[in-house]
């Protein structure tokens, strides 16, 4: 379940199964990794955006909802971010 190395972006979506809207197994994943392995770092200005860190290795992720106009505010992602990168969106230091 954790992040590997080779891994830079996570895209997950919702479907609907049996007439309900559900998680695929990678947004399943993102959920996982959010709550039990990812430590937040910052959140982005709108608090749409978090930015997150893999403590296995110190890589940082940015945790977004794509399609959040739709239901359930959209399936996340997660994409890694270099730190310049999440300093400039995050302005943390």
């Amino acid at each position: 379940m954790n992040l590997r190395k080779d891994e830079n972006k996570l895209i997950g979506k919702h479907v609907f199964l049996n007439g309900k809207v559900v998680a695929d197994k990678v947004a399943q994943r993102i959920d996982y990794l959010k709550n039990n392995v990812m430590l937040v770092v910052a959140y982005s200005d709108d608090g749409w955006t978090t930015l997150l860190r893999d403590p296995n290795d110190g890589r940082l992720w940015e945790l977004i909802y794509d399609d959040s106009g739709s239901h359930c505010a959209g399936a996340p992602s997660l994409i890694h971010l270099t730190l310049d990168n999440a300093k400039n969106k995050y302005k943390f230091k």
